[in-house]
């Protein structure tokens, strides 16, 4: 994690690169180059004057195209159509010095599941400072701590996680949260530290990301449908399973089924179509398979296609089989 002095010198690092004069160009414009390079091409205007151009020069450059106004404080170098994460990088830039990418928009730079482009959300403390438009400014008074994804500025994996709890639906929150534990990007008492420490009386969604990360005592799915499927378990008139439950295999080796009822000795599987993406996972996935049956199990398989479009369906067929 860096403080907000350190996020301004990965901002404004490699600011000589192409300082020199450059065949058809002058050492403004080299340098203009190198300060956009890593950046999306993006510059603040406080970095554009401290590379010596002054109003009229950047004005200049403007008119012959070597700049853009690209929004308020903001230009663009060599300007092409933006890609999402130029677009975010532009925002963190017109919302001020300490912005950062935040809620949805964290969510989607971390890769968790569940989370969209659809909106560019940025976070800054809670002081006077511009208002630019074309995305969500978020103010808090709260500490904040980020990291770097790519250049770009973006809170810590925990306060995006509790950002999300006031934004998105329990049953999303429980697919964002569960990929970041699965992925390895958090663990859940760092999670439960930052609402502690960030959460609490009169800050959104508290109560509701307290409620999804108690969910983790009963393990954290392998997928995004897993997530589905163990939401319509909770609603169903069924006992809970054990996910990913540990089982030893004749002539060593474990299983680890995604739903397990040992009382029963019954398995329900969630195939995504990453499951026997090679001929060698096929293989080894049916020997497994014929393994627990020979132990006794009972298994019923569904794939993540069927829990997207059918998911009552798939919940009807799972309490039949459970009450068998």
């Amino acid at each position: 994690m860096f403080s907000f002095r350190a996020r301004k010198e990965i901002l404004t690092e490699n600011l000589s690169v192409g300082a020199g004069t450059v065949a058809g160009m002058d050492w403004k414009e080299g340098s203009l180059r190198g300060a956009a390079r890593g950046r999306y091409g993006f510059l603040d205007r406080a970095t554009v004057l401290g590379l010596g151009l002054s109003d009229a020069t950047v004005t200049r450059r403007i008119r012959d195209g070597a700049l853009e106004r690209s929004a308020a404080g903001v230009y663009q170098f060599d300007a092409t159509e933006p890609s999402w994460e130029a677009r975010v990088f532009r925002a963190i830039l017109s919302a001020g010095p300490d912005a950062l990418a935040s809620h949805r928009t964290a969510g989607a730079l971390w890769g968790l599941d569940g989370v969209n482009r659809n909106v560019i959300e940025v976070t800054v403390p809670y002081t006077e400072g511009p208002v630019p438009m074309g995305f969500l400014v978020h103010r808090t008074r709260r500490v904040l701590q980020g990291v770097a994804i790519d250049s770009i500025p973006v809170t810590s994996i925990e306060r995006t996680v509790l950002d999300l709890s006031a934004v998105l639906p329990d049953s999303i929150l429980e697919k964002a949260l569960m990929s970041a534990l699965r992925e390895n990007l958090t663990t859940a008492d760092r999670i439960a530290a930052v609402i502690t420490e960030q959460g609490g009386r009169g800050v959104r969604g508290t109560k509701k990301v307290r409620r999804v990360l108690a969910r983790v005592g009963d393990g954290v799915p392998g997928s995004p449908s897993e997530v589905d499927v163990r939401r319509l378990i909770r609603a169903a008139p069924i006992p809970s399973p054990e996910c990913q439950l540990q089982i030893e295999l004749p002539g060593g080796g474990n299983a680890y089924p995604d739903f397990a009822w040992p009382d029963r000795l019954k398995i329900v599987e969630i195939d995504g179509l990453e499951a026997h993406h090679s001929g060698d996972a096929l293989h080894n996935d049916l020997r497994r398979q014929n393994m627990l049956l020979d132990l006794g199990w009972q298994i019923r398989r569904f794939s993540a296609r069927a829990v997207r479009r059918d998911p009552n369906g798939v919940i009807t067929e799972i309490v039949r089989f459970i009450k068998e």
